[in-house]
């Protein structure tokens, strides 16, 4: 990708920000949060706990693509000898 279409394309993608009630981010042009606006401050909660579960999860299916690259590139370093 040039230089200059990468500047075109981040231009035209949707700036965002931070949600000081949630810590989650939402379109700028936006008024309220869109994941909080509407809740309760128990539905936060569960919220928030929702979106730290969700976060784990990630990191540890992230641990698991990075053991099978490290596999992969070991069998196939093992085919070049």
């Amino acid at each position: 990708m040039s230089l200059g279409m990468y500047f075109f394309w981040k231009s035209k993608q949707a700036k965002l920000q931070k949600c000081k009630r949630c810590d989650l981010y939402y379109d700028e042009l936006l008024d309220n949060c869109s994941h909080c606006a509407k809740l309760s401050n128990s539905e936060l909660i569960a919220l928030k706990e929702d979106h730290q579960y969700t976060l784990k999860n990630n990191a540890s299916f992230g641990k698991y693509l990075l053991f099978l690259a490290i596999i992969l590139a070991w069998f196939l370093l093992l085919s070049f000898l």
